[in-house]
């Protein structure tokens, strides 16, 4: 009887940790994230003139948002650590 309340003990755990783990409002997914959010993003940030670079690089990258991270990051001591941590993890989509 032990085991089989163990068992079901386990089961019970590992299924709420699945579901927890998968309505996690926190979890990242590359698909969520555009160019346009990578702006959103660190616009408030910026000056005047690193926001026009940030619309040059865009065009000239075809507005992919990791090329976007990756040139924000360039600019990361202006930034929050969140949002930097953000950055980082879109500019590895």
């Amino acid at each position: 009887m032990p085991l089989r309340t163990f068992a079901l003990s386990t089961i019970g755990l590992l299924t709420l940790t699945l579901s927890c783990a998968q309505t996690n409002p926190q979890s990242f997914r590359c698909s969520n994230h555009d160019w346009q959010s990578v702006q959103d993003l660190v616009l408030p940030y910026l000056g005047d003139e690193m926001q026009t670079a940030m619309v040059m690089q865009a065009q000239s990258s075809e507005y992919k948002p990791a090329a976007a991270a990756d040139f924000a990051l360039t600019f990361e001591d202006a930034y929050p650590d969140s949002v930097t941590k953000l950055l980082q993890k879109i500019g590895k989509c």
